[in-house]
């Protein structure tokens, strides 16, 4: 584990994936049920929204705390900050 890791905000981010995987359980659940395509459409933006609220937090986590564990492990700040831009650039595709 890095050492600039938060463990609650590890536990936050598990609870909140764990919530996405009983969404996608309920969405399963719809389907099998034959429920209405607006109902089941509903639950998946919801899901969207989640993993998104998901990646935010996690791309916050990886601003704060990734980058300055890559630096203070002696990488170069230029390639840390590329690499940080590129993957966060990710988040918006």
């Amino acid at each position: 584990m890095k050492k600039n890791v938060d463990p609650e905000e590890t536990k936050r981010i598990i609870t909140r994936l764990k919530t996405v995987r009983g969404h996608i359980a309920g969405v399963e659940r719809m389907m099998e049920e034959e429920k209405k395509c607006e109902e089941i459409f509903l639950q998946l933006v919801a899901i969207r929204s989640a993993v998104h609220k998901v990646s935010v937090i996690v791309a916050q986590r990886y601003a704060n705390t990734c980058m300055s564990d890559a630096i203070e492990e002696g990488e170069d700040l230029q390639v840390v900050l590329n690499r940080a831009i590129a993957t966060l650039m990710k988040l918006n595709q």
